[in-house]
């Protein structure tokens, strides 16, 4: 009868351990999970990102910022529709030599489109920032999605090892 204690003692000790062992191992994968979720791109936290990196490169007082970002947003919805414009086009593979010129002018006049419409938003900004912080905020927007880039790169590396 000891015996048969014993060991239901010992049988309860595994299984509390084995208990513990899976609970800690469910507990680790959903924090885990839950920091992959936060990884995952979202637009607004892209927006989000952009915003706040570029305020602090340019040296954006609250002010500058409320009246910048409205105007600045407004540019980026209308280069948005552009690009899904040039995206189209770019998945098009014309068969004739006719399609690829009239293919090649449409791309070209969306590129330009992109081009006249930041010279207008830079003139916009223009009139309400001066032109060095203008300048400032170019060049961070620039350096911003390089990293961008570069850390999806280096995600897309460790990925394949």
């Amino acid at each position: 009868m000891m015996t048969f204690i014993l060991m239901w003692k010992m049988n309860d000790n595994n299984k509390m351990r084995r208990f513990i062992i899976c609970l800690f191992f469910i507990l680790a994968f959903n924090i885990s999970d839950a920091q992959n979720k936060n990884r995952h791109f979202t637009p607004e936290r892209f927006q989000a990102e952009l915003e706040q990196y570029i305020t602090r490169k340019a040296g954006l007082s609250p002010k500058e910022a409320s009246e910048f970002f409205p105007l600045y947003s407004e540019m980026l919805r209308k280069q948005r529709s552009i690009h899904d414009e040039l995206k189209k086009l770019k998945r098009i593979k014309p068969t004739t030599d006719a399609e690829c010129k009239k293919n090649l002018m449409k791309r070209d006049k969306c590129e330009i489109e992109i081009k006249q419409l930041q010279k207008t938003y830079h003139e916009k900004f223009m009139q309400i920032l001066p032109a060095g912080k203008v300048y400032d905020i170019v060049k961070a927007e620039e350096r911003f999605h390089r990293q961008i880039f570069k850390r999806a790169a280096d995600k897309m590396r460790h990925k394949k090892k």
